[in-house]
């Protein structure tokens, strides 16, 4: 069954006094169709990992948030960004946006066969985190902007007033106003096709006067522990006496209030600064300047943010967005640039019901923020605060596969009750089944070479009465045995000063031509099989790492190693 998407924007044209216009970049508001039954919520294999090539920061942060959440490594797209871009205001023009960070990033999913799979961006720390589209200040977007309209300008003036809308806000844009459920990002690309945006998110934002990477990995390491919360979310929803700031969403709170509380958690609507509280996972409030640590603690997963101008620009007066982050929450938003006092410009608070319902943090974003161009999310994007206990095995895979008669086996995931579950797949890291009741997984044994491989198998609870469904994963290695080739990594030592050095290891018989090392979808180095493999540590920089050692044959059959796990550790701060 379909569902038509209905936007009314009488309310907002009769606060802002402007007309409504649609933008060629996205749907006439009325003529949405988007699907409706149930979706998964986001999975690490749906986000490409963007990373400065010139930052050893900004790999860092990729590495421990890939490695945390269980993004594959050919998810990360590595970028080779000029310094000019990423220091000072950190901000870029539309063309700098498409030369150095959209088109090479594009080009490098479609080249890995990645361009189906991936639903949404995670940039690393040391992005620019403004565009400037026009010299009027009022008038310029945020890098989440641009990319969520895949680098394409539009209509600055709309932009400006709030009259572009994203087709991904779940509404509703007045009181009693028409909303959808919550949804995952799949069921919005199945419903939208080629129109489909571009959500993003940044790890942390590391400027002037920004987060520490201490800030930007304790926010990684809550958005995963916060899958572990046992009590239902409690939220802030603060009124004050500045009626610029704060009267703009007021009119959201009691219906947030209603709907968070039907998925068991607590809203608090006051007017006053409530004593202290504790492990909150949310305030919203509209104040030129805040403390956050006035409100109390943050339990992982916490998104806290306030109502006003440029808290995401560092060089203003205002309270910054990225005080939240320092005082303990996981996630925040806040505003490039001067964007008045029009609410659809932020997030609604309706946030908090999408993140009870299942939605990761992005998704929850995203389905909140009517025009979310010139606004900056920055935090762990795959914190998600709810959690689904499940068991998931492969019934009939045997580790070492030699026929294609083999190379089919059924997937098993046990539930609660009440729950049935939907299964994908991926094969060292690309999708090759896709949300399907139907358990049976074929590896395609033709095209695979012999060697080690990784299955991941993901599993989604369909549960009656939700649209976005719980899900897991669970890898299972498997070794194909067509022609008795095998590889493996013999030794992996430190060489000063950076040096790291691998040697491969062939089956004994035929020898490969070569060997070449991969990590995170990149070769590191190759040689003639036999020769070390050598390659500098602060190519891959500091964090967890996985390098695998591939072979080539004469016949150009490549067989690839298991992969070696390591840390890299820097004895002092590199760039």
């Amino acid at each position: 069954m379909n569902v038509e998407y209905r936007i009314t924007h009488r309310d907002y044209r009769r606060r802002q006094g402007v007309a409504f216009r649609s933008s060629k970049f996205f749907i006439r508001c009325s003529a949405v169709l988007l699907w409706a039954g149930t979706a998964a919520a986001q999975m690490p294999h749906q986000v490409a990992v963007l990373v400065n090539e010139n930052s050893q920061a900004s790999k860092k942060a990729a590495n421990v948030f890939s490695a945390f959440h269980g993004v594959p490594g050919v998810n990360t797209v590595y970028l080779d960004l000029p310094e000019s871009i990423r220091t000072g205001r950190t901000e870029c023009t539309p063309a700098e946006f498409k030369q150095h960070i959209f088109d090479p990033a594009m080009e490098t999913l479609r080249k890995r066969g990645l361009e189906e799979q991936i639903l949404a961006w995670v940039y690393s720390v040391d992005f620019p985190i403004r565009v400037v589209t026009s010299p009027n200040d009022r008038q310029q977007m945020s890098v989440m902007g641009l990319t969520l309209l895949r680098g394409e300008v539009p209509d600055l003036v709309q932009v400006e007033k709030a009259q572009i809308l994203s087709p991904l806000f779940a509404g509703p844009m007045k009181e009693g106003g028409q909303k959808l459920p919550s949804r995952g990002l799949d069921i919005w690309k199945a419903g939208l096709k080629e129109k489909m945006p571009l959500p993003s998110m940044m790890l942390g934002y590391i400027g002037e006067k920004g987060s520490s990477m201490e800030t930007v990995l304790r926010c990684i390491q809550d958005g995963v522990r916060a899958r572990q919360s046992k009590s239902g979310p409690r939220v802030l929803f603060v009124k004050t006496a500045d009626e610029d700031r704060s009267v703009p969403r007021e009119w959201q709170f009691a219906d947030a209030q209603a709907e968070l509380t039907v998925r068991g958690g607590t809203a608090v609507i006051t007017t006053n600064l409530v004593p202290r509280q504790s492990g909150l996972m949310g305030v919203m409030v509209g104040a030129e300047n805040v403390k956050p640590s006035d409100f109390g603690t943050f339990a992982p997963g916490a998104m806290a943010e306030h109502f006003t101008s440029w808290s995401a620009e560092f060089q203003k007066k205002q309270s910054k967005c990225t005080e939240w982050l320092d005082a303990g929450a996981t996630v925040t938003a806040g505003m490039v640039t001067e964007p008045y006092n029009a609410w659809p410009k932020f997030p609604h608070a309706r946030f908090f019901a999408h993140y009870a319902a299942g939605c990761t943090a992005m998704e929850s974003f995203y389905q909140s923020i009517a025009s979310p161009f010139q606004i900056l999310l920055l935090g762990d994007p795959l914190s998600q605060i709810t959690a689904f206990p499940m068991q998931i095995k492969a019934i009939g895979l045997s580790k070492e596969i030699t026929s294609d008669l083999d190379a089919a086996f059924v997937v098993e995931a046990r539930f609660p009750a009440r729950a049935q579950a939907a299964y994908s797949a991926l094969l060292n890291g690309k999708e090759i089944k896709q949300g399907e009741g139907n358990s049976l997984v074929e590896l395609p044994f033709k095209e695979m070479g012999d060697g080690y491989h990784e299955i991941r198998l993901i599993a989604q609870a369909m549960i009656p009465g939700r649209q976005v469904m719980p899900g897991g994963f669970r890898e299972f290695p498997v070794i194909i045995n067509k022609k008795g080739r095998s590889l493996k990594i013999s030794g992996i030592t430190d060489r000063d000063p950076q040096q790291i050095v691998c040697t491969a290891e062939a089956s004994a018989g035929e020898k490969p031509k070569e060997v070449y090392l991969l990590c995170n979808g990149r070769e590191l180095a190759r040689a003639a099989y036999g020769t070390e493999l050598m390659f500098d540590e602060r190519t891959v920089g500091e964090g967890p790492a996985r390098v695998q050692a591939v072979a080539v044959y004469e016949d150009e059959m490549e067989v690839h190693s298991a992969p070696k796990a390591f840390a890299v550790t820097f004895n002092t701060a590199s760039e």
